[in-house]
């Protein structure tokens, strides 16, 4: 009965091979076969003499087994111990959990080349590469002179302003508070104790499951659920106690120490025989199908364990060592002593897995249970998120899967922004914190350039724009009469100062008249122009002077999307003349019908007026022309403001064409649209009349 007994505790199978010779036996969890003393070896082995092979009981079976046609024979003679002598030192396996000779660490699941023990299992370092805790950088060498010094922090670092390849910076060189003088956040395993982010202890790379300082950064306790080396026989957290494999003084259950686990039929503190409670903590009379005292059933030591009746003559439970399948809650595991929450069967005997709230040693990173989450701290494959795996967690801006600066995401998952000192697409230029706006690289990372509204080397002037109708025009010289752009304190410019030829030295009108209309708010109809006046939206200009003229110029501001719908006309008084200054630019009209709509889809802006004149300084068809986006404003953009009048196939040629026509009388400006989709107004509307 009790061989029977002994077979059924037994929980996993112990092979090992040595010097040509196999042995098996049973583990039930304790490292001893159940009954024996725990010494490492089972009771059979140490009477074991000559050829392991004669064991004398069925529970330690030992056989001859030859591993290759070289394999020495079996050892014989008088032995306490099987022979474990072997040719050289076993080769480690990293990611085991269990530090080898030729490993530095090994944290099992926990290895990455992010965390204290890189995925080769050696410790993460300053100088290996690897950016490991505490690391703001890591180039693999020892410059100090280049961007990551040789205490791998960024050059930047310690200034005080976190910069968005910085995790943090708060400018002083204290490693105990929340940023670190590597400019990385607090981390347990950085090796500087933080208490306040709840370390109790932080070794660095020393830091273990069986260390003083666990894998939490806290002071190793007993029921902790760490199994603190060389100390504590066990710890499986809060399941130790009294009845478990474990007790409350992280200590292994074992037969004869009067606390009856699980998976013992009895347990009288003594391993008498005749006791009532065997030798082997098996009640004495199970078997003999009747209920004695201290059993909870006896159906004779059928061999089933899931009949409602152990062999153990005690109910199922979890726990007992018997995988019950049948039970009102089938167990999906149960390894006895050896059921653990980090194992493979928990101490409610299911199989481990992922979202069990769990961490599986040597399995998962983590276990937050139902809030694991691709955008949580423990992603739902159960692994840390960190930055560089492709998923946007807690703390990050953003997560593109490297840790390369120069896209748009930086190494430390933040947004990449002007000023981190990388170019990123839609980036000019970026000299990190050497960006300024009167150096090469403004504070916006856009090259220094004439109309950036920074006065910069070589420039006499810059008012953030292109137009050379203000006091600052093109190449951001200042203005000044005889430039040939009228500015806002001259009536006209020809490019020179000489007398006599309708503009004087003084940029002012020899002999003129003006209308003047601001704040129109004429609102033009979309896609309503057929090529009639009616069809237009018109502002009247009101001439007062009595005289003749020889030429005119016309400013007009107005909000419009897409130039390419509009055609702009003057109208003397009564409609004796007419001069259509632009006709859909950007397109060959075949009438002036108000048909079709010109290619030029960039948009004027009211702030930037728009001036016609007969010696204007591009031809209006080509208004936009070089303008890419829809987004583009003509004269603020392309620094295009003063155009001479190109009628398309509308009347009129030049605005020279009202040379004899009396200045008195009441002018109008008028707008057509030929497409919808696209709405504007008229805002201001200036008419000089040059007079004979």
């Amino acid at each position: 009965m009790q061989l029977n007994f002994v077979a059924a505790r037994c929980l996993s199978l112990a092979v090992c091979v040595t010097g040509g010779v196999l042995f098996l036996g049973c583990n039930g969890g304790t490292g001893t076969t159940e009954g024996a003393e725990s010494t490492g070896t089972t009771s059979e082995e140490e009477s074991t003499t000559g050829d392991p092979t004669n064991a004398s009981t069925p529970t330690t079976t030992t056989e001859s087994t030859p591993t290759d046609d070289t394999t020495d024979p079996p050892t014989t003679g008088t032995t306490d111990e099987p022979d474990t002598t072997t040719t050289g030192e076993p080769m480690g396996v990293c990611g085991d959990g269990t530090k080898d000779a030729d490993e530095e660490c090994d944290d099992g699941a926990d290895n990455a080349n992010d965390k204290a023990c890189t995925a080769d299992c050696t410790d993460n370092v300053c100088g290996d590469g690897k950016v490991g805790p505490g690391e703001g950088c890591d180039d693999g060498n020892q410059a100090n002179d280049d961007e990551c010094s040789n205490t791998c922090a960024l050059a930047s670092c310690g200034d005080g302003v976190e910069s968005v390849d910085e995790a943090c910076d708060d400018g002083n060189p204290d490693d105990t508070d929340e940023c670190t003088v590597n400019c990385t956040l607090a981390t347990c395993s950085d090796g500087f104790l933080q208490p306040g982010i709840g370390e109790e202890c932080d070794n660095g790379v020393d830091n273990g499951a069986g260390a003083d300082c666990t894998p939490e950064c806290k002071n190793a306790i007993c029921g902790d659920g760490f199994n603190l080396d060389a100390q504590e026989e066990c710890d499986n957290g809060k399941d130790n106690g009294p009845g478990q494999s474990c007790n409350a003084e992280c200590v292994l259950n074992i037969c004869g120490d009067g606390d009856k686990s699980a998976a013992e039929g009895c347990d009288d503190g003594n391993l008498d025989v005749g006791d009532g409670c065997s030798e082997l903590c098996a009640l004495e009379e199970c078997g003999n199908s009747l209920v004695d005292a201290g059993e909870g059933c006896d159906d004779g030591l059928n061999g089933d364990n899931d009949d409602g009746c152990t062999d153990l003559c005690a109910l199922p439970v979890c726990g007992d060592g018997f995988e019950q399948i049948t039970i009102p809650v089938p167990e999906e595991c149960d390894l006895g002593p050896d059921n653990t929450n980090t194992g493979d069967c928990t101490a409610a005997c299911t199989d481990a897995k992922c979202g069990d709230g769990f961490v599986w040693e040597n399995n998962e990173q983590c276990d937050d249970g139902a809030q694991n989450g691709d955008d949580q701290a423990c992603k739902a494959d159960c692994t840390d998120n960190i930055c560089g795996d492709g998923k946007k967690g807690p703390g990050e801006d953003c997560d593109d899967g490297n840790l390369v600066n120069e896209d748009n995401c930086t190494g430390v998952c933040k947004n990449a922004a002007c000023g981190d000192g990388f170019k990123q697409a839609g980036e000019e230029c970026d000299l990190g914190v050497a960006n300024a706006n009167e150096g090469a690289c403004t504070l916006t990372c856009k090259n220094q350039a004439c109309g950036d509204n920074f006065l910069q080397p070589g420039e006499e002037c810059d008012d953030g724009n292109m137009s050379n109708a203000d006091g600052c025009v093109a190449m951001c010289k200042l203005a000044k009469c005889g430039d040939s752009f009228l500015g806002p304190n001259e009536q006209c410019d020809d490019g020179n100062i000489l007398p006599g030829d309708g503009c004087g030295p003084l940029c002012l009108l020899e002999a003129s008249a003006v209308a003047t209309v601001m704040n129109a708010n004429k609102a033009i109809v979309d896609n309503g122009y057929t090529g009639t006046k009616a069809s237009m939206a018109c502002v009247d200009l009101v001439i007062n002077d009595v005289g003749v003229v020889k030429d005119a110029t016309l400013k007009v501001g107005l909000d419009h999307t897409w130039v390419g719908d509009l055609t702009f006309k003057v109208f003397a008084p009564a409609d004796a003349k007419i001069v259509t200054l632009m006709s859909l630019p950007g397109t060959v009209e075949a009438l002036d019908n108000g048909t079709g709509s010109g290619s030029e889809s960039a948009n004027a802006e009211k702030a930037f007026p728009l001036l016609f004149r007969s010696m204007g300084v591009k031809d209006a068809e080509l208004m936009g022309n070089t303008l890419l986006s829809s987004l583009d404003v003509v004269c603020k953009t392309d620094g295009a403001c003063d155009y001479k009048p190109n009628p398309g196939k509308g009347q009129g040629l030049n605005l020279t064409d009202f040379m004899g026509q009396a200045s008195n009388g009441t002018w109008q400006f008028c707008v057509g649209d030929s497409a919808g989709g696209d709405l504007g107004v008229i805002d201001s509307v200036i008419l000089t009349l040059l007079l004979q």
